[in-house]
């Protein structure tokens, strides 16, 4: 399943929830697929979807849901032990595997 289909199955769910989605094509994806009010698209911070939704958990009790790309996550990995020793039970950060260096496919 590639990433446009996963957030095409996955709007649907989201439509309630605090969405930050990770820079570039999947926000461009998910604003095309399901644009809510409730969404933040990031723009040239790639690797921080996880720390802006972390901390968006911890500031109020709404579910937080952060789409990242496997690659952004590379590039913040000392974020994850954090949000694991926190353990927000309103947080969940999603990660999807594209099987590329790059949003578009390389």
């Amino acid at each position: 399943m590639i990433r446009s289909e996963i957030l095409k199955e996955i709007a649907p769910i989201l439509r309630n929830q605090l969405v930050v989605c990770n820079i570039g094509i999947p926000s461009q994806e998910l604003h095309a697929i399901d644009d809510q009010p409730s969404n933040f698209y990031m723009l040239g911070t790639m690797g921080l979807a996880s720390s802006i939704g972390f901390g968006l958990a911890l500031a109020q009790d709404k579910l937080v849901v952060s789409i990242d790309g496997d690659g952004s996550v590379l590039t913040n990995l000392g974020t994850l032990p954090t949000i694991g020793n926190n353990m927000p039970s309103n947080y969940i950060l999603m990660i999807i595997d594209n099987g590329s260096y790059g949003s578009t496919g390389d």
